[in-house]
């Protein structure tokens, strides 16, 4: 009896260094495709950091680190290979002529492949290199830094932009990143939105709420968790911050002790905050926002700045918006919480258009068609 013969993919992410919520969307698009028996699947990645290695090792999932990974604490200091194109050739190094299908998740530089004509590439950008594209928010709070590497950044926009033509397919993961590839490289794209994973939040309906307001983030400058820290050292309300990253300790020092930091904790930890939460504060300009969907499935509002991903998410049946980073927006916006009233039937009609199954079942469609070609 003849086998069928599996459809050979590989999955490539910029690097596999923070949790953030691109890592975590494709580590679960990863995990569907790993437990169908069509596929055959490989992992690709500029860097992968011990806690990774870990992940991987733990789910049996086979991976490919690039040269980089090699360097002595790559994995701390990443961030400096910025300022040469070292990304650039550790991309351009993997060989993809075994696989049928690429599939590339890129908030940077993993969209930079290179693959021969007999291997399909789809590139699913969850936004463009915010360092190149959007550098003013970007380098918030680090002026020096700016100042030192600015003038080479026109060249590096020059070959971000043709590296984008390397895909066959490009999908983005919003219509806010949609609106930003079609101005920034001038290319066509289809939508496909994230998913958040229901069933972690089951029996969330019916729960007390804490007295607590709720920080999900990496703590890095550009988040702009700093002017909500300014609102609650102001307001004495009890604020907690999950998440871990470069800003932390100083977040720690400017702030007053009714707010508390976690750090970086397990799913289980956060859910289990999340659920009990008054209100989910998202500060942030951000690309999409994958927190703002697990609040929703936890019946909780979004007190919000109504720009990105948030505007695009979210109404003013679930949520609370606001229009500027300061003090005096938020604090405004704190305040309507008294008479607002969340609607969970909306809720559920926005949650809708981001479910797992509808993902998984048009991705493994894209790929299963573009075989058949």
């Amino acid at each position: 009896m003849n086998s069928i013969k599996k459809i050979k993919i590989a999955f490539v992410h910029d690097d596999f260094i923070q949790f953030g919520g691109a890592e975590k969307l494709i580590l679960e698009i990863i995990t569907e495709f790993q437990n169908d028996k069509n596929f055959d699947i490989l992992i690709f990645s500029s860097i992968i950091s011990p806690k990774w290695k870990n992940v991987f090792h733990n789910m049996d999932l086979k991976y490919k680190e690039s040269f980089l990974g090699f360097m002595p604490f790559s994995y701390v200091y990443s961030k400096l290979f910025f300022i040469n194109n070292f990304f650039y050739y550790a991309f351009g190094s993997f060989d993809f002529s075994d696989f049928d299908i690429v599939i590339s998740s890129s908030t940077r530089f993993g969209h930079s492949i290179v693959t021969k004509p007999s291997t399909f590439h789809i590139s699913y950008i969850n936004s463009p290199p915010k360092a190149l594209w959007d550098e003013r928010k970007y380098f918030f709070n680090k002026n020096l830094f700016y100042i030192l590497i600015k003038n080479i950044l026109p060249y590096k926009r020059i070959y971000d932009f043709y590296t984008q033509f390397y895909a066959d397919l490009v999908i983005c993961n919003s219509l806010n990143i949609q609106r930003k590839v079609s101005k920034n490289y001038k290319r066509k794209s289809i939508v496909l939105f994230p998913f958040v994973s229901l069933k972690e939040f089951k029996d969330s309906n019916n729960i007390i709420k804490g007295e607590y307001f709720l920080i999900i983030s990496r703590l890095i400058s550009w988040k702009r968790i700093d002017y909500v820290i300014n609102t609650f050292n102001k307001n004495n309300l009890k604020l907690i911050v999950i998440g871990d990253g470069e800003e932390l300790e100083r977040y720690k020092k400017i702030s007053n002790p009714n707010i508390n930091f976690t750090g970086y904790i397990s799913d289980e930890e956060k859910n289990n905050l999340l659920k009990n939460a008054t209100a989910l504060i998202f500060p942030q300009n951000e690309d999409f926002g994958i927190t703002i969907l697990e609040a929703l499935n936890c019946n909780i509002p979004v007190i919000y700045l109504n720009k990105g991903g948030a505007k695009e998410i979210l109404n003013s049946q679930v949520g609370i918006g606001y229009d500027s980073q300061t003090s005096s927006d938020l604090e405004r916006a704190i305040s309507k919480l008294k008479t607002f009233k969340f609607n969970p039937k909306e809720s559920r009609v926005i949650l809708n258009r981001y479910s797992r199954e509808n993902f998984i079942k048009f991705l493994k469609k894209l790929v299963l068609n573009t075989k058949k070609q």
